[in-house]
């Protein structure tokens, strides 16, 4: 009976950690540490030892590496389990691993599509979940060309992450809780004009109209001084819904209550006609069944 395949779990969202079942491993070597990290980023695809001595040693690699990169290969092995790492295609690959970088990109995408589908408690608590993955810089420790390329695309995600936490908390009527988080956000991401927007309502569905309209001027600012350009029409067309107090940027979540209201309050109107209703029919029926009363006539 062949031994199973052990699970590998890596996290690349902060200082580089993996567990092998569960059981932390230490990786010693930072070349052995990164020659993991661009196996495990393959997501079980292979990759050429070619390119492997390029991350590796740089360009000028003598062909004399090879034997380096079979070294370490041989070293992650023996931490991970002879089968973890597999020649594949001129290359190696790495399987049974899962890292916490696909599980973000899985969960943003889910985040997304539930605000897509009118989901936004789905939406808020899978954006939550993403997020929670995040333990600092990602694949910090670790350089190589194109792992820096791909630490600075997993950062943009993490963007685009917070964005949709803030969309859903709007949606959610969480304006007030989110303002100082929007503006935390703004300070590290200061050219994403949809956290400028996020920030313009969760100011004005606070009653900080004015707020709403100085923080406008702020990015138009800062984006003509950094820039040389004017704010996108988006953004222009959030200041003018405010200016004219537009009910279409309303508090998502005080329409919603509005709106029950008002189905609450037709139920009770339509109970009420069907009270009356019963209540003639009640009192027509007992006229019909009550006997008629006879009276007495003197002779």
């Amino acid at each position: 009976m062949s031994k199973p395949q052990p699970h590998i779990e890596i996290r690349l969202l902060g200082p580089l950690q993996i567990s092998v079942d569960g059981r932390p491993v230490c990786i010693s070597g930072a070349k052995r540490a990164l020659l993991l990290t661009l196996l495990a980023l393959r997501d079980g695809r292979s990759m050429a030892v070619d390119a492997l001595m390029e991350e590796l040693w740089g360009p000028d690699v003598p062909a004399t590496e090879r034997n380096a990169v079979q070294h370490h290969v041989t070293r992650l092995r023996a931490s991970l389990g002879r089968e973890s790492i597999v020649p594949s295609h001129g290359g190696y690959a790495l399987v049974g691993a899962t890292t916490d970088a696909t599980a973000f990109e899985a969960l943003v995408s889910d985040a997304r599509a539930a605000l897509r589908d009118g989901d936004p408690p789905r939406a808020a608590a899978l954006a939550a979940r993403a997020l929670g993955l995040w333990r600092g810089a990602a694949l910090q420790g670790l350089d190589s060309p194109s792992l820096s390329a791909e630490a600075a695309r997993l950062e943009a995600l993490r963007v685009d992450a917070l964005e949709e936490h803030f969309e859903a908390a709007l949606a959610l009527g969480r304006h007030r809780e989110v303002v100082s988080e929007l503006q935390h956000a703004i300070d590290e991401n200061p050219f994403r004009e949809r956290l400028w927007r996020q920030l313009m309502l969760a100011l004005y569905r606070s009653g900080r109209q004015v707020d709403a309209l100085e923080t406008y001027q702020m990015a138009r600012r800062m984006l003509l001084d950094q820039l040389g350009l004017e704010p996108s029409p988006g953004l222009r067309e959030v200041q003018e819904a405010i200016l004219a107090h537009d009910p279409a940027i309303a508090d998502a979540a005080v329409a919603t209550v509005d709106g029950r209201r008002q189905e609450l309050e037709h139920l009770v109107e339509q109970l009420r006609r069907d009270l009356r209703q019963a209540e003639a029919l009640f009192a027509s029926a007992r006229r019909a069944l009550d006997p008629p009363v006879l009276v007495a006539v003197p002779a």
